[in-house]
């Protein structure tokens, strides 16, 4: 297996590991921005390396003499020299701030080791702290080296012959004035007379300051979804099949010399890049018309390429705590069930947000585990590892795809949850893999609630897709909406009649039976609509006792949920979750 920095990150792992928890010794220690890379952080905040580890700047050298401690002299001092203090910088101008608390202000923060701005004469010719064989003596050589672009190189653009490039951008468009915005567009492939395919993708910023990421869909036909060329807002917009990744930290995609992505006339015709901007300062005067290059080949590859997505759909991460973690198992049946035949992975991706702690994807066949697909002990959501594999891993049906994301969140006020915002969390892991045939459809191995996958029964009790639908709409025509309403008073008492209507819904209902199932159901389903809602208010003054009374019948499974913090299980359900299951979630 070859990994993409794999040597980087085994050295820096235990540096890694030590400047995090740095970083919850100062405020905002986890969101000082990269002062030249735009929606970049500088994770090693007291470091001339911006992942940590290595030679000190002028802040780590002040932080280390005052013990790794946020006194009220460091936060007064001025290490960088330019004229704003450690603290106005760190967003604790008032010197208040203690470990564990929220810095008096979060947005608006510089980095109290860089001098800025970056390009005026005193800032170029400060000094870098002298360490042994360090190649910098003055800002201006540390800050060019830091503020490189890295060049995209892929061998098989220049020995691929016949390689043809395609644009896909969207025109000059206004960026509203939100935190989260999805925009998506539609792109018709250029010629679908004969077959393609796609071997290489690079991204086009144009405007750095939002973009945080692209995926580019590729749309089967029938399933497009919308029929608007034009940018708009969107989720999914009706295509599915991922075929391109762009995001913070990654300047390229290179295929596998043994696949491809097909286009044309027998492949995608039509494309779709769903854009995510990141605008938290709600300025409503950016613009932007960015997008992906493809670079393609007539010369089709032995196989066509695919890409699995698995994950976690839902989250809860309790405010300030060191390890929350997300688990979920594309189960031996699913993979049973979704597989035609062998599957050979090329490569695979991580993706959490700024909580991202650690993650691993694992391949397990016959209760043992075989290999990672992934492995990041120490997770950079701004520099994302791509682990590629020259020989492919086959996984067979009847494997398990095993996603663990561990999430730390001790600078957090506030529970966080799934979603797509840069604020909120997710748990995905990608998988490219050959021959795309070998998963036709639904290439989506999710979680969908806690350990409830769709294409596993026995994690859902029989509360499948099917019976998911009985509680959309129209709701108020089924036989459960009815019984239930007829005698159940929304807020009211706990009558005998209500009691024995919710008790014959929970015994021949698959959705109602299991506590969890049930919770997925309300919070998906039925609080999204009025007649959803009205069903919620009537069963609510009966559904607490007769849960507990079945949940005192079973046997405890401290295992049963997916989700632990360090401290304790995290047994509440949210309303915050959004509507995926018809169309898997997208990632931020």
């Amino acid at each position: 297996m070859v990994v993409r920095h794999l040597v980087i990150l085994l050295v820096f792992v235990s540096w890694v590991a030590g400047f995090k928890d740095y970083s919850d010794r100062i405020p905002n220690g986890v969101r000082v921005p990269h002062p030249c890379k735009d929606n970049y952080l500088w994770h090693g905040v007291g470091h001339l390396n911006s992942q940590g580890g290595g030679s000190r700047n002028v802040f780590g050298v002040a932080f280390e003499k005052a013990g790794h401690v946020w006194t009220r002299d460091l936060c007064q001092a001025d290490s960088d020299g330019d004229g704003k203090t450690n603290g106005e910088e760190l967003g604790d101008p008032r010197c208040v701030w203690t470990p564990g608390t929220t810095p008096e202000r979060t947005i608006g923060i510089t980095h109290p080791g860089v001098c800025e701005p970056l390009e005026s004469e005193e800032c170029q010719n400060k000094p870098v702290p002298a360490t042994p064989g360090e190649v910098y003596k003055f800002q201006r050589d540390w800050i060019a080296e830091a503020c490189k672009s890295n060049e995209f190189v892929c061998e098989q653009l220049n020995t691929t012959a016949d390689v043809r490039k395609m644009e896909l951008r969207i025109p000059p468009t206004p960026v509203p004035a939100k935190e989260t915005t999805y925009m998506c567009s539609f792109f018709d492939f250029e010629n679908v007379t004969t077959d393609f395919h796609i071997i290489a993708t690079t991204p086009i910023i144009n405007n750095s300051y939002v973009m945080h990421h692209m995926l580019l869909f590729g749309c089967q036909e029938g399933l497009t979804g919308h029929a608007v060329k034009e940018p708009f807002e969107c989720n999914m917009g009706g295509c599915a099949d991922i075929i391109g990744i762009w995001t913070l930290g990654l300047n390229g995609q290179c295929f596998h010399p043994q696949a491809g992505y097909k286009v044309g006339a027998t492949g995608y015709k039509r494309m779709m890049i769903q854009y995510h901007w990141n605008n938290p300062l709600l300025r409503s005067d950016f613009v932007d018309s960015s997008g992906i290059t493809l670079y393609y080949t007539p010369n089709l590859r032995p196989y066509n390429l695919a890409t699995l997505m698995t994950g976690q759909n839902y989250l809860e991460i309790p405010p300030y705590t060191n390890l929350t973690i997300a688990t979920s198992d594309c189960t031996a049946t699913c993979t049973r069930k979704l597989l035609k035949g062998d599957i050979h992975v090329v490569d695979a991706l991580n993706h959490m947000h700024y909580l991202g702690k650690s993650m691993y994807l694992e391949h397990h066949r016959d209760g043992q585990l075989l290999t990672y697909f992934a492995k990041d002990p120490a997770y950079n959501y701004d520099n994302p590892t791509f682990y590629q594999f020259p020989e492919p891993v086959v996984v067979k049906p009847g494997d398990v795809v095993r996603t663990t994301c561990h999430f730390k969140s001790t600078d957090k006020p506030f529970t966080t949850f799934e979603g797509e915002g840069t604020s909120d969390e997710m748990c995905f892991g990608f998988l490219s893999f050959y021959p795309a045939e070998n998963l036709p459809t639904n290439k989506q191995c999710v979680s969908a609630y806690r350990n409830l996958i769709s294409c596993d029964p026995e994690t859902n009790l029989g509360c499948d897709v099917d019976e998911w639908g009985k509680f959309w709409l129209p709701l108020n025509t089924t036989s459960v909406y009815h019984n239930i309403t007829a005698v159940c008073k929304p807020f009211g008492v706990c009558t005998q009649e209500c009691r024995a209507a919710f008790s014959r819904a929970v015994q021949h209902e698959p959705c109602m039976k299991n506590p969890d199932a049930w919770d997925f159901i309300k919070y998906q389903f039925l609080s999204l609509h009025d007649s959803g809602r009205t069903l919620l208010s009537s069963v609510l003054p009966c559904e607490v006792s007769i849960y507990k009374d079945s949940l005192s019948e079973r046997e405890p499974d401290p295992s049963s949920s997916n989700l632990a913090s360090g401290a304790a299980c995290m047994n509440m359900v949210t309303p915050v979750m959004l509507l995926s299951v018809f169309w898997f979630r997208t990632w931020s």
